[in-house]
C-alpha cells in the first residue's frame, strides 16, 4: 500500500473538492463522502444524460472538480490479463502485483469480436457485465471501448473498405446492425448493476481516435458532420430508445493537436453529447522534450476547454509505444515519473482527471506496466506520487449530492452535415429533443416553401420528411437545409447544415488529385483530411500561383511549434496493377524536413520519401519497387508492392516530418498526383531475359534466397550445378537446409536432387510408387523421384525415364527449388506449447482451472469454456494445427487464432468431438485452410491461441504449427 502522506494527501483532496461545490471552506478536514452527505447545496451538473443515475451524477461531479489536484490511473483490462497471473479471477492484476494497489480506473472493450455468433455475442454482453461488477468490486471506476468490427463488410475495426461509416449511419444499408450491437451494450450497462442493485456508472468512450484513418470510423471515411451524427446517435439510441441512464459519454478524437482547439473540436458532435473530453497519444521518443511540450500543450488546452464548457478533462489512452521493453532496451527508465511531472507542471494541463494506459496481455506480449525489470521502480515512484490516486484512494465518488440540468437540442441526423447526395430523393431525418415541438419543418436555401417533417413514432428518434430535388440540381453544388422547430405556433429553435448534390467528380484511373474540381478551400477539406495540424489552400495559375499542371495545385503549411509531424489524407479506391510508378509534383520549402508520402494498399501502409531539401518545383518518379512498408508496420516489413497488392489501393496520405536541426515551419506545394505505368522492369541477370520460361524462378531464387551472380554479373543457366553451388542455396533458403545434401560431392545429378528435396521436405509418402525405367523400385531414391514428380516440382526428362544421371543446371535448381517453395506444408513443424515448464501463459476464460505437471497443461471445466495463451508467432505458410491429448472426459473442439495487430478472432472450421486419446499421428488436426481469406493473410503475425471444449477434464500435451 502506498504511504500515509499519499493517503492524507487523498483526504484533503477530497475535502477540497467537497468545499468547493458543497459549502464554504471550513476549518477542520472532512472525507468527499462526509462532505456529500452534510453539504448545504448540491453540486449543479449539466450532463448528456439529465436523467443520469445518482451514481453516475456524483462521478461526474467527483471527476470534472478535481481541479488539478490529484490524477486517476487507469489501466486497460486489467482484470482479464496480465503477466502475474494466469487466469482472471476477479482480483488478480498486473498493477496490484507491483503496487499493492488496484488501479483507479479499470478500461473494457467490446467482447465480440468479427465472424461471432449471434448467441456467442449476447452471452458476452453478460460477461462484459460481470467484468464491470469485478472492477467496481475493487473499486475502480470502469470505461468502455469499443473496437467495433466493420458492419458493413463482417472484416475487423482496421478494414475501412466498404464505406463502413456511411453504412451505419440513419438511413445506411447497415444502420439496423448498429442499432443491434447497442442493444447488447445495453444488456451489459443494464446488467451491471452493485451489491444494491444499483446501475454502475460506465465512461464510454465510442468511435474514438476518430482524428487517424486507421480505424473504418476514421477521418478519412466520412465528413466531420458524418461523424458527429454516428457519435449523436449512439448516445440518443441508448439514452432515449434503450433507457440506459448509467453511462458518461467521452469523445477522444487521438493526440497530436499541437495545441489547437479548432483541430480537437473538427469532429465534435457538440457539448450536448459529450461528457469527457479525452486525448490518446503514444510515445515512442523516451518522453523527450518535443514530445512532452507537445503533450502538455494538448493536455492544457484540453484542460481549458474543459473548465469552459463544465466537461471533464480524461487523457483516456498513454502509453510506451509498443510498450515497456525488456532491460536494456527502454529508451528512459523515468519515463512514468517525466510523464507525470510535465503535466502537473502545467496548471491546465494539471485539469487532467485520469489517465489510462493500455493492456498487459501476458505472454510474449510487452506490457504498458511492468510488474518486474528496470522500469518497476519509476512506475512505484509514479505510484508513490501524492498526485496519483488509485482504487485505494477513491472515497465518496459516488455519494455526492446533485442537480441536473435539461437541455434542448435540435440537428438533421440525416443527411449528415457536408454529406454528398447523388440522387433523390432525399429522406429527412431530425432529432428534436427537450423542446415541447408540435412542428417540424425544412427549408432549402433561400426558397420559399416548407418541407414538413412527421412527428416520430413510438420508439423512434427523429421526425422524418421526404426532399425531391429536381434532377438537374445534382450538379456538384452545395445547398444548405435549414431545420426549423415550433412549439404552440412559436419558432424556438433552428438549426443549419449543408448538403452536396451530386457525384464526385470522377478522376482518370491512377489519379490521386489533380486539384482541379475543387471550388474552394472548403471543397478541398472535403476530401482531403488532416491529421495533425496544418492548413490547406488552393493554389491558383490565374494568381500567379505556381503549378504542376492545369490550373490549380495544393499547399500544405505547418508549424512544428507544437507538434512532431503533421499531414493529410483522402479516401481511394481502385485498381493500380497495371500501374509500375508514381509521380508527383512537388514545391519544396528547402526545409529539410522529412516528406512522406503513404499509400495504402491490401490493408498495408507503404511509404516514399521524396526530397524538401531545395526550393526549386520538381517532378518525382518513384517506382512502386521502391517503396515500403511504413517503419512502424514491423509485421509487414518484408511486404511489396508488387501488382497483386496494388490491386486494392483504398488511401493515399502526405505526411511532413520533423527533422533536428530543420525549419520549425514552412509550406509546401503538390500538384498531379498519379500512377503512371512505368518501364518494363529490367530482368535480374542480363543472360535470362524477361521472356525465358525461368525468369520468374531465377529472379525468386535471386530476390528471396541468394544471389548467384558471377564476376561479370550473369548467371549462367546452363552452367551445371554442384555440391557447393547447393550448399549455398539450400542454406540461405532454410537454416540447416544444406545437411540434406548429405554424402553428395561434386556435380549433382537428377536422381541426387530428388533425394536431397525429398530429404528437405521430411521424406513424405508419395501417393503411388514412380515407374521410370532409368529408377528401379529398389533404388533409395525411388520413393524420392516419385514424391517430387507426382508433386509438379521436378518434370522428368522424358515419358518413361526420369533423367536419373542428366546433371542439373543452374536454371533447373532455380525453377525446381521455386517449385518446391510453393508446395504447401513443408516447412518444419514448430511446437508452439509443450508444457515443459509451465502452463505457458494458458487460462480460462472464466471459472476452471487450468495446470501443468509432467510436460502435459491439465484442464478442469465446470462449464464449457475457451482456454488459451497469448504469444506471438509466425505462422505464414502453416495449413494445420496438431493437438496431442492424451486424456479427456469427452469434447467439441472449437479454436480460434487472434490475429494481427488489431487481435482479429479467426476461427477455422471445427473438428468432430473426441471421447478419448489422440495423440501422434492420430492427434486432433485443425485445418488452418479453412480459415478466411483475411484470417489467413495474417497468419504471420499470431497473438492468442484459444480452444474451446467442454466440461471435463482435459489433457494436453502439445500443439504444433505443419
Amino acid at each position: 500500500m502506498k504511504s500515509t502522506l499519499k493517503h492524507r494527501m487523498t483526504v484533503a483532496i477530497a475535502a477540497v473538492i467537497a468545499a468547493t461545490i458543497c459549502v464554504p471552506a471550513t476549518a477542520g478536514v472532512a472525507t468527499a463522502n462526509e462532505q456529500a452527505n452534510t453539504a448545504a447545496e448540491p453540486a449543479a451538473v449539466d450532463l448528456v444524460d439529465a436523467e443520469a443515475t445518482p451514481e453516475t451524477r456524483s462521478l461526474f461531479a467527483y471527476l470534472r472538480d478535481l481541479g488539478g489536484q490529484g490524477v486517476l490511473f487507469g489501466h486497460q483490462e486489467d482484470l482479464y490479463f496480465g503477466s502475474s497471473f494466469g487466469q482472471q479471477d476477479g482480483w488478480s492484476s498486473d498493477v496490484l502485483a507491483a503496487t499493492g494497489d488496484h488501479p483507479a480506473v479499470i478500461g473494457f472493450d467490446t467482447l465480440e469480436t468479427a465472424g461471432m455468433a449471434l448467441a456467442e455475442r449476447e452471452a458476452k454482453a453478460l460477461v462484459l457485465a460481470e467484468n464491470i461488477q469485478q472492477a467496481h468490486a475493487v473499486g475502480a471506476v470502469s470505461t468502455m471501448t469499443v473496437h467495433l468490427e466493420n458492419l458493413a463488410t463482417g472484416g475487423d475495426f482496421y478494414d475501412t473498405t466498404g464505406d463502413p461509416l456511411r453504412a451505419v449511419l440513419p438511413g445506411g444499408s447497415h444502420h439496423d446492425e448498429l442499432r443491434a450491437y447497442l442493444d447488447r451494450f445495453a444488456v451489459t450497462a443494464q446488467n451491471a448493476v452493485d451489491e444494491d442493485g444499483n446501475p454502475i456508472p460506465i465512461i464510454f468512450r465510442p468511435w474514438h481516435e476518430n482524428a487517424g484513418s486507421w480505424f473504418w470510423w476514421g477521418a478519412a471515411f466520412g465528413t466531420p458532420g458524418e461523424y458527429a451524427e454516428l457519435f449523436r446517435f449512439t448516445v440518443e439510441y441508448l439514452r432515449d430508445v434503450k433507457g440506459v441512464h448509467n453511462l458518461l459519454y467521452a469523445f477522444s478524437p487521438g493526440g497530436g493537436f499541437g495545441g489547437d482547439a479548432a483541430t480537437y473540436l473538427r469532429t465534435y458532435p457538440g457539448d450536448d453529447f459529450v461528457d469527457v473530453l479525452g486525448y490518446d497519444t503514444y510515445d515512442d521518443t523516451g518522453a523527450s522534450q518535443s514530445f512532452l511540450d507537445s503533450l502538455v500543450a494538448d493536455l492544457a488546452m484540453l484542460g481549458d476547454l474543459a473548465a469552459e464548457r463544465g466537461k471533464i478533462s480524461a487523457f483516456t489512452e498513454f502509453g510506451i509505444s509498443g510498450g515497456v521493453r525488456p532491460d536494456g532496451d527502454n529508451k528512459n527508465i523515468n519515463w512514468y515519473t517525466d510523464v507525470l511531472n510535465a503535466i502537473r507542471a502545467n496548471p491546465s494541463a494539471a485539469n487532467t482527471a485520469y489517465m489510462l494506459t493500455w493492456a498487459n496481455y501476458g505472454g510474449t506480449a510487452a506490457p504498458y506496466t511492468p510488474v518486474a525489470g528496470e522500469m518497476l521502480p519509476d512506475f512505484l515512484d509514479y505510484h508513490a506520487n501524492p498526485s496519483t490516486l488509485f482504487a485505494d484512494d477513491l472515497t465518496g465518488i459516488y455519494d455526492r449530492r446533485t442537480t441536473a440540468t435539461a437541455s434542448a437540442v435540435t440537428h438533421l441526423a440525416s443527411p449528415a452535415d457536408a454529406a454528398r447526395v447523388v440522387s433523390g430523393p432525399v429522406e429527412l431525418r431530425a432529432s428534436v429533443t427537450g423542446f415541447s415541438a408540435d412542428r417540424v419543418t425544412v427549408t432549402v436555401d433561400d426558397a420559399d416553401g416548407e418541407i414538413e417533417l412527421a412527428a416520430p413514432g413510438d420508439g423512434e428518434l427523429w421526425w422524418t420528411g421526404v426532399w425531391n430535388p429536381a434532377a438537374e440540381e445534382f450538379n456538384n453544388s452545395t445547398r444548405l437545409l435549414t431545420v426549423h422547430v415550433y412549439s404552440g405556433g412559436s419558432e424556438v429553435d433552428t438549426v443549419q447544415s449543408s448538403v452536396v448534390l451530386g457525384p464526385e467528380p470522377t478522376l482518370a484511373p491512377g489519379v490521386v488529385d489533380d486539384f482541379e474540381t475543387y471550388s474552394d478551400e472548403a471543397a478541398l477539406s472535403r476530401n482531403w483530411v488532416p491529421q495533425n495540424v496544418n492548413t490547406l489552400a488552393l493554389v491558383r495559375s490565374d494568381s500567379g500561383g505556381v503549378v504542376g499542371g492545369g490550373d490549380s495545385a495544393m499547399r500544405m503549411s505547418y508549424s512544428f511549434a507544437s507538434q512532431s509531424y503533421t499531414g493529410i489524407g483522402r479516401r481511394l479506391q481502385g485498381d493500380w496493377s497495371t500501374f509500375g510508378d508514381f509521380t508527383a509534383w512537388i514545391d519544396p520549402d528547402a526545409s529539410g524536413n522529412k516528406l512522406v508520402l503513404q499509400l495504402v494498399a491490401d490493408g498495408v501502409a507503404f511509404e516514399a520519401y521524396p526530397s524538401l531539401s531545395g526550393e526549386e518545383p520538381y517532378q518525382a518518379t518513384i517506382p512502386f519497387a521502391d517503396w515500403r512498408p511504413a517503419p512502424w508496420d514491423t509485421a509487414n516489413a518484408e511486404r511489396r508492392l508488387d501488382a497483386a497488392t496494388l490491386r486494392n489501393v483504398t488511401q493515399f496520405s502526405v505526411f511532413i516530418n520533423a527533422v533536428d536541426g530543420a525549419a520549425t515551419e514552412g509550406s509546401v506545394v503538390l500538384d498531379e498526383l498519379r500512377a503512371v505505368p512505368g518501364p518494363p522492369p529490367a530482368p535480374v541477370y542480363p543472360d535470362v531475359p524477361l521472356e525465358d520460361p525461368d525468369h520468374e524462378a531465377v529472379k525468386w531464387l535471386h530476390d528471396e534466397v541468394v544471389d548467384l551472380a558471377g564476376s561479370q554479373g550473369r548467371f549462367q543457366p546452363h552452367r551445371k550445378i554442384d555440391t557447393d553451388d547447393l550448399a549455398k542455396v539450400l542454406e540461405a533458403y532454410r537454416a540447416g537446409g544444406q545437411e540434406s545434401i548429405g554424402s553428395v560431392r561434386g556435380k549433382v545429378s537428377r536422381l541426387e536432387f530428388a533425394g536431397i528435396l525429398w530429404n528437405l521436405a521430411g521424406e513424405p509418402t508419395p501417393a503411388a510408387d514412380g515407374s521410370f525405367k532409368d529408377v528401379k523400385a529398389s533404388h533409395p531414391n525411388a520413393a524420392a523421384v516419385a514424391w517430387v514428380t507426382e508433386s509438379g516440382v521436378v518434370e522428368p526428362a522424358k515419358e518413361e525415364r526420369f533423367g536419373a544421371s542428366l546433371l542439373v543446371t543452374r536454371a533447373e535448381l532455380a525453377r525446381w527449388l521455386f517449385r518446391f517453395d510453393q508446395l504447401p506444408g513443408l516447412e518444419p513443424p514448430v511446437v508452439l506449447f509443450d508444457f515443459e515448464d509451465g502452463v505457458q501463459g494458458w487460462h480460462t476464460n472464466g471459472a476452471g482451472t487450468v495446470s501443468a505437471a509432467e510436460g502435459s497443461l491439465l484442464i478442469d471445466l465446470p462449464s464449457a469454456d475457451w482456454v488459451g495463451s497469448f504469444g506471438g508467432w509466425n505462422l505464414a505458410g502453416r495449413t494445420t494445427l496438431s493437438i496431442d491429448i492424451p486424456n479427456t472426459t469427452g469434447t467439441e473442439i472449437r479454436t480460434a487464432l487472434q490475429l494481427g495487430s488489431s487481435w482479429s478472432w479467426c476461427e477455422p472450421a471445427p473438428v468432430a468431438r473426441i471421447d478419448g486419446p489422440r495423440t501422434g499421428d492420430d492427434a486432433v488436426v485443425i485445418d488452418l485452410s479453412t480459415l478466411s481469406e483475411e484470417c489467413q493473410n495474417l497468419l504471420g503475425d499470431v497473438r492468442g491461441v484459444n480452444l474451446y471444449l467442454d466440461a471435463g477434464q482435459h489433457q494436453i500435451e502439445a500443439v504444433t504449427a505443419r
